[in-house]
């Protein structure tokens, strides 16, 4: 039985310090900046104002840049703590949206604009001062910078802050005035976090692969326990089968794999805890199980991965490559076949706040969304490919046989529509 170590929120979130920066922590604090940037819209306008989505992700500068609109007010600000640059971009209708609204409009202006007036740039202005304050004193609470406007500018060519090809992580907030509504986005050099070990309350940080906890950073996400969902998986069987078999998946077949001894409770990539599962008011629950009692002999074993990051790294550029004429086929069919791919069926999910899954106890029952006799979801690599049920396969032994594919459902709703 595997002995699952206490899971602390900063291990459960680490993900935040690795290159993805798709983490619930990050999330949260961009979605705290903008909701403080709403605020201070609000205040400004003397009217209400919606987020209508922010949502954060990982891209390349120039990815990054080409997405933004023709008009708009762009600032680099300088943080000189990281040695590092980042970049706030101003959707040119919202800029516009809120001076109409200041002005006393009351709808959105049908009036086309090739560039932003003089009142425009100085309202747009005064909309990224108070969003600097707000990011700084949202960021404040990890570490201590200092944000200082260097320029405007209103051209997305004038905002390369390096290397076009240098990866960023890039917040995205959209929000909706009585008068317009527009997007404000703001870029940060991925670089940048790797010098955050350097700021009073980061040495010896366990998020770069130490063995000290940071208080502050504990605190911080300790702060947003009370507001971050994440998604529980609880997953029954796993397997690696070779990629042939996915191939030639059918419905009625019966899958490579059984049943694990007890199911298993996962949330961001992360084994949680083992569960018994049943049935509770016509859904599907399970029940999380203690790790210290002895458990059923031959049950799998899972390790919780750990990346460990170093702080001092050198950047080694590639070799510039070109195309050569093209041959015969560099992998044949053969070994492909034999890739392998993770097949994992799940018995269910659940969205749980970060609080409650810290407070999760031993025998307490948590109700998924899977009503009792519905086909349960199988997965391949993470990818939902089919639906199937349990079934028995032989003396008290079990297994999971495929009812359809989701490809063949999604054709056949296509059809059914047209």
């Amino acid at each position: 039985m595997l002995d699952v170590e206490p899971i602390s929120l900063v291990d459960l979130v680490g993900q935040a310090k690795t290159p993805k920066l798709n983490s619930v922590v990050v999330d949260g604090l961009a979605d705290r900046c903008m909701r403080e940037i709403r605020q201070n819209l609000v205040d400004l306008m003397r009217s209400p104002v919606q987020v209508l989505s922010c949502k954060s992700d990982v891209s390349t500068l120039a990815s990054c840049l080409s997405e933004l609109p023709r008009i708009i007010l762009g600032a680099i600000v300088n943080v000189a703590e990281v040695n590092a640059r980042i970049l706030m971009v101003i959707d040119g209708n919202l800029v516009a949206a809120v001076l109409d609204r200041m002005c006393g409009a009351t709808a959105p202006s049908a009036t086309s604009r090739s560039e932003l007036s003089k009142m425009e740039t100085r309202t747009g202005k005064k909309i990224i001062e108070d969003s600097l304050r707000t990011i700084g004193d949202v960021v404040g609470a990890i570490a201590k910078v200092k944000l200082t406007l260097m320029q405007y500018e209103t051209s997305t060519a004038m905002l390369a802050i390096g290397d076009g090809r240098d990866w960023m992580f890039v917040c995205k907030g959209v929000l909706e005035t009585g008068t317009g509504s527009g997007a404000i986005t703001v870029m940060c050099p991925i670089s940048a976090f790797d010098n955050l070990e350097s700021l009073p309350g980061f040495t010896g940080s366990r998020m770069l692969g130490q063995h000290v906890v940071d208080p502050r950073w504990e605190s911080t996400l300790g702060h947003l326990t009370e507001t971050v969902n994440v998604e529980l998986r609880v997953e029954i069987a796993r397997a690696k089968v070779p990629v042939a078999v996915m191939e030639g998946l059918r419905p009625g077949q019966i899958l490579p794999l059984v049943l694990l001894p007890d199911a298993i409770g996962v949330v961001a990539g992360i084994d949680l805890f083992f569960a018994d599962y049943g049935q509770s008011f016509g859904f599907v629950c399970c029940r999380p199980k203690d790790s210290d009692r002895p458990g059923p002999a031959g049950a799998p074993t899972f390790e919780k991965e750990k990346m460990m990051m170093t702080s001092e790294t050198d950047r080694v550029e590639p070799e510039t490559l070109t195309a050569l004429p093209l041959g015969g086929l560099a992998v044949p069919a053969k070994p492909v076949e034999r890739v392998p791919v993770t097949l994992s069926v799940e018995l269910g999910r659940t969205s749980i706040s970060l609080k409650d899954l810290r407070q999760l106890r031993h025998g307490q029952v948590i109700t998924l969304d899977q009503m009792v006799g519905e086909p349960l979801s199988i997965f391949a690599n993470g990818q939902r490919l089919a639906l199937g049920e349990v079934v028995a396969v032989g003396k008290s032994q079990y297994g999971v046989r495929v009812l359809s594919l989701i490809e063949d459902q999604e054709q056949f709703q296509k059809e059914a529509a047209e």
